[in-house]
């Protein structure tokens, strides 16, 4: 907590933290999901034709579709970042997405 001339302001507060678990758990969610696996909405996910493709194609279609699913379906979280971690004998792609909370 902050106190500036007898105003106070709760930083890290109850609700904070629950709208902040709400915002990750949904994004979470929603990119781990493939795209047509959720009967009645076919188009909310990842698309599934980046396994498919060679490492940095899918790379940047993993980047394109992560963005747009957040763009459409959580619209309090704005992407900022997605890098990748990558295992050069299994061909792995794993992708860590910065988030950040724009205030709606």
């Amino acid at each position: 907590m902050l106190v500036i001339d007898g105003v106070q302001i709760v930083i890290n507060g109850v609700y904070e933290r629950e709208l902040r678990n709400d915002i990750l758990e949904k994004c979470e969610f929603l990119l781990t999901l493939i795209k047509g696996t959720i009967p009645m909405n076919r188009d909310i996910g990842i698309d599934p034709g980046i396994v498919s493709q060679p490492l940095y194609i899918a790379q940047q279609m993993y980047t394109m579709s992560a963005i747009e699913t957040i763009e459409k379906y959580e619209t309090r979280a704005i992407v900022e970042e997605v890098q990748f971690e990558t295992t050069a004998g299994a061909g792995n792609m794993i992708p860590k997405v910065r988030l950040i909370y724009n205030g709606e």
